[in-house]
């Protein structure tokens, strides 16, 4: 088992924030919208009742589905331990060895090509750059810090395991 020596949150952005939840909130306020006019309030003229009752139910399917998505691959926290980095989910764990991470460094912008990306902040962005595998770009709430203990840690990993 892994001793983990930092966590840290991940920072979402205003402008993140405001993304994800306005995809939810446009999906629920269509939804209800169309259940309104399934009741005979003729806000689409000519539209079958039936028809915007099965809209309104592809909707609230579609808001739910979205929040089971943002659920699995959103992540919580990120982590140092004594062997490596932890990506944390509501699901399940993401373990990053150190044994095959190149580096761990600061980036900057929003285009990443093959990496796994959850850029949630712009500003607050760490990249690790790993062997022979995808990039992973994450944005830790206190980058300096997060930087500084996984520094550390994957110092101390590479003189207690030399190549």
């Amino acid at each position: 088992m892994d001793l983990v020596i930092f966590e840290d949150s991940i920072k979402y952005d205003l402008g993140i924030k405001i993304v994800l939840v306005f995809s939810l909130v446009l999906l629920i306020v269509l939804g209800i919208i169309f259940y309104v006019d399934a009741q005979d309030s003729d806000i689409f003229p000519g539209e079958p009742a039936a028809e915007s009752r099965t809209g309104s139910f592809v909707l609230f399917a579609a808001a739910v589905f979205l929040l089971a998505v943002y659920w699995l691959i959103l992540p919580r926290t990120i982590a140092v331990s004594q062997e490596g980095l932890i990506l944390r989910f509501r699901a399940f764990n993401w373990k990053i060895p150190f044994a095959t991470i190149k580096s761990i460094k600061p980036a900057s912008g929003i285009i990443v090509w093959w990496a796994h990306s959850w850029i949630t902040s712009y500003r607050s962005q760490i990249e690790i750059i790993r062997k022979y595998r995808l990039k992973i770009r994450v944005s830790p709430s206190r980058r300096d810090q997060y930087l500084e203990y996984a520094h550390k840690a994957f110092a101390d990993w590479k003189n207690t395991h030399p190549a």
